[in-house]
């Protein structure tokens, strides 16, 4: 798999692996692991990380497609 992919900087970089291990039939489940995510606070990030967001979504969807928007 290679891991993550070093093109994300933030954002996306998960999806972007869960779609590369899923193509390959790598698609793993654990029932007995739970993942917490408590996040961050989006009102103190600041413009940058919607920039870095925007920027992962666009290599996202530029790589996978766009057919989640219809």
């Amino acid at each position: 798999m290679n891991g993550f992919n070093e093109a994300y900087f933030l954002y996306f970089e998960d999806y972007d692996l869960s779609m590369k291990m899923s193509k390959r039939g790598a698609v793993m489940e654990h029932t007995e692991i739970q993942i917490v995510h408590y996040g961050g606070m989006p009102s103190r990030k600041g413009w940058r990380h919607i920039l870095w967001f925007i920027e992962g979504a666009a290599r996202f969807f530029n790589r996978w497609g766009w057919r989640w928007f219809g």
